[in-house]
């Protein structure tokens, strides 16, 4: 009986084994929307010859947030871009460049958005729409002008006969030769120099020749090929 009056034993108090914490890097927030950010990391991975693909993704996305409405946290993403310079060398097929893009589609956005841009990246816009608008004179523009004094210059000579023409048939025979490496060969390249090099100097040469009356040189061919090596510069850009 004196068994069942003994209080019980008190449990014996263990000692908690601390359970340790999960340490780690925290989740940065995203700076800029996330398909953004996943075209503009995926530029700079990418090989250089898919950018441009690349880049003509991000500038309709852009195109796209723009179209939207304007608000300060789409005014924010394009300031954002520009300022950390992660659109620099980047450019669709068609030549334009993502930090037109997003200057554009700043831009869009009016008042008061559009007073925020700077005036290096509305310079950049400005450069890179003249350009793109260079770029797209054709090679057949050039040849066209070409063909054009030369046709005006076989008028002159069935019109006003000189005699000898040798001098003339190589003229025109050099600048057709230049004319076609501007033709077959794509702008900034070795050849494409080389042919814009030649023609505008077979040009010169005959048309200061056939002015100052020293050789009979064609006028209106030597006129036509200045004109369409000039072209061919702008189109070289």
């Amino acid at each position: 009986m004196e068994d069942e009056d003994e209080a019980p034993p008190e449990p014996i108090l263990t000692e908690a084994t601390p359970v340790p914490l999960l340490r780690g890097t925290p989740t940065p927030p995203l700076d800029l929307p996330l398909p953004v950010l996943v075209l503009t990391e995926q530029a700079r991975r990418v090989p250089e010859a898919e950018r441009p693909l690349v880049a003509a993704r991000l500038n309709l996305q852009l195109s796209r947030m723009a179209r939207t409405g304007g608000d300060r946290l789409v005014a924010d993403t394009f300031l954002r871009l520009l300022e950390s310079g992660r659109l620099t060398g980047l450019a669709d097929a068609k030549g334009r460049t993502c930090r037109a893009a997003a200057v554009e589609a700043l831009l869009s956005l009016g008042f008061p958005y559009a007073l925020e841009v700077q005036p290096e990246d509305l310079a950049h816009l400005r450069a890179n729409t003249l350009q793109r608008k260079t770029q797209r004179l054709k090679p057949g523009t050039c040849m066209a002008v070409l063909v054009g004094g030369i046709g005006a210059q076989v008028v002159h000579e069935a019109l006003f006969p000189k005699g000898d023409a040798s001098l003339l048939t190589s003229q025109v025979g050099l600048s057709l030769l230049a004319m076609a490496a501007l033709w077959l060969a794509p702008p900034r390249t070795p050849v494409y120099r080389v042919g814009m090099v030649m023609l505008t100097l077979v040009s010169l040469v005959g048309a200061v020749l056939a002015l100052l009356g020293m050789a009979h040189t064609g006028l209106w061919v030597g006129l036509a090929g200045l004109v369409a090596a000039f072209l061919a510069a702008l189109r070289e850009g």
